[in-house]
């Protein structure tokens, strides 16, 4: 997250308050996680890109660090992150001794067993379901669940959501073309057309991909709208 808003700091992206509203949603609910002093990427886009070798020695640095810190549950706002703890590294390496968890699994488990509602201001959203945590990990319901205990807050739902849902136009920062930035104006213009004010996802490189879209005023003409991740939404109004 810290290298994203450094890389994308020109369309106004804001990555690293993904990661302070997902320590200050764990910290409400009681949870005070460890963080790791020297974390490193998973190793998502290079295990997605063919270069295996480059995966395997960062998977193997994470997997010293995790297996020193003795944790055995790890929570991630990063969908790719999920995938990759959960399904790579386990199929490269064998069975790991910890269970993975999207953020929107942990909000959904605890506001429900909590059964309070969170007072929001009146706002209609939209929700873009990640690729890798709908189509890939089929997670759909988590963050829908999370956000019916908004109160204020109104779920408008695209024409295209969950399984048939699209892609945020690019993944692994390849081909990043006129075809991938008309997808993505074309996701937009559907949210917009829902009423929403604001489109949330539940990814970082979603909110990227959608902010630099939005960045371009020739190909985002008539779409106004705000670009949040999930867990700002919450953050915002605990």
């Amino acid at each position: 997250l810290p290298y994203f808003e450094v890389l994308f700091s020109e369309n106004n992206t804001q990555c690293i308050s993904i990661g302070k509203s997902t320590l200050k949603i764990l910290n409400h609910f009681g949870v005070k996680p460890q963080l790791l002093e020297n974390e490193k990427c998973c190793g998502h886009d290079f295990y997605w890109n063919g270069d295996i070798s480059t995966f395997k020695k960062l998977a193997e640095a994470n997997l010293e660090m995790i297996k020193k810190s003795g944790a055995k549950k790890i929570i991630t706002s990063c969908p790719e992150c999920y995938r990759t703890l959960q399904e790579e590294y386990p199929r490269f390496f064998g069975k790991q001794d910890y269970e993975v968890s999207h953020i929107s699994e942990f909000l959904a488990e605890k506001l429900e067993e909590k059964n309070v509602k969170i007072k929001t201001e009146n706002q209609k959203i939209t929700f873009q379901d990640p690729c890798r945590l709908g189509r890939h990990l089929g997670i759909y319901e988590a963050p829908r669940k999370a956000i019916e205990y908004l109160e204020g807050y109104e779920l408008k739902e695209m024409g295209r959501n969950k399984k048939r849902g699209i892609c945020c136009g690019v993944t692994c920062w390849m081909n990043c073309s006129q075809v991938s930035k008309k997808i993505q104006v074309q996701r937009l213009q559907e949210a917009k057309a829902t009423g929403a004010d604001t489109l949330v996802t539940s990814c970082a490189k979603c909110k990227i991909h959608f902010q630099c879209a939005l960045s371009d005023k020739e190909l985002s003409k008539d779409i106004d709208m705000d670009i949040k991740d999930l867990t700002e939404i919450f953050a915002e109004n605990l």
